[in-house]
């Protein structure tokens, strides 16, 4: 019969280490879209306004 408790390694979950990730992860795409929006890559056409109905009195 065994006395005390068994040791059992269990291996670390490193909560921190992937909050810290998450956290740097989330920085860094809401910067690369924000980036990313404002650079206007890709628009080969200016926006051009689209008039659906006359102005009244005019």
């Amino acid at each position: 019969m065994a006395i005390g408790t068994p040791r059992k390694r269990s291996a670390s979950l490193n909560v921190l280490a992937m909050l810290v990730a998450l956290v740097l992860s989330a920085f860094i795409g809401a910067t690369a879209g924000l980036i990313w929006q404002s650079a206007g890559w890709f628009e080969d056409e200016a926006e051009h306004e689209v008039v659906t109905a006359e102005a009244p009195g005019d």
